[in-house]
């Protein structure tokens, strides 16, 4: 990947305080635009699979539309505790990272839709294979893993509402004891069966019950333009630096 990185921060489940002996740990990865990008109208993106670490790579001029529409695996990047961002911008990226809870709940209607399909395309992977999660389903008959996170996306939307919209940290992060509930799921404490059963009924009676209060949430549009203006003055910094020794 020769682009040059602005910013890095690990997701996925060392990021919920869900991960085991062996996880793999995931990062979302934002590069610089070159001018050639800027010039061609082109959005750099990569995915890179390692056998540890993947990185997802996307232009950093990608980045205030992703959270504007409040994919949480977007969103949670903001929360890590494992993040690193280019020092010649920090004041930049320190405004953006001060801005993290506003941005949280920047789009609530976006939010719960964006969480409600994630639902629905999780529950249709349940049997689904991977290298990785092989083993699961040789050991329990079913995808425990997706069957794991599948209802941590229900449970986030409940806990991120039950905090009034102002804590999504808390809501993202499992304490030592709520995560062995958790990964009980993934352990194949229950059938497949007994898992629909189980998270149909928490969809029914915890997330769908909260959706008129996040729909009735008008988006933060001024929010919107504070983050497309931190970014877009980082990127013509960096163009600006780019051309400068280019032509020096």
């Amino acid at each position: 990947m020769k682009r040059n990185q602005l910013l890095k921060a690990n997701t996925g489940s060392w990021n919920y305080n869900l991960q085991e002996e062996g996880s793999d740990k995931d990062y979302k990865v934002f590069v610089a635009p070159t001018f050639e990008d800027l010039y061609k109208g082109k959005m750099y993106a990569d995915s890179i699979i390692g056998k540890k670490v993947d990185f997802d790579v996307h232009d950093i001029r990608k980045l205030p539309d992703l959270l504007w529409k409040s994919n949480i695996a977007y969103l949670e990047l903001l929360f890590s505790d494992d993040i690193w961002f280019d020092q010649d911008y920090f004041g930049e990226f320190r405004k953006l990272l001060n801005l993290a809870d506003g941005i949280a709940k920047i789009n609530l209607p976006q939010l719960f839709k964006s969480a409600g399909g994630m639902f629905i395309q999780r529950m249709k992977k349940l049997n689904h294979v991977t290298e990785g999660t092989q083993h699961l389903i040789d050991a329990h008959g079913w995808n425990t893993k997706e069957g794991l996170h599948t209802f941590r996306t229900l449970n986030l939307i409940v806990r991120y509402e039950s905090t009034e919209f102002t804590d999504f940290k808390s809501a993202l992060k499992y304490t030592d004891e709520e995560r062995k509930a958790l990964l009980a799921i993934k352990n194949g404490e229950m059938t497949k069966e007994e898992f629909i059963s189980f998270v149909t009924m928490y969809h029914d009676s915890h997330f769908a019950p909260i959706k008129d209060k996040f729909l009735s949430q008008d988006p933060n549009l001024e929010l919107k333009e504070e983050v497309d203006n931190i970014v877009m003055e980082i990127v013509g910094s960096k163009i600006g630096e780019e051309l400068y020794f280019k032509n020096k």
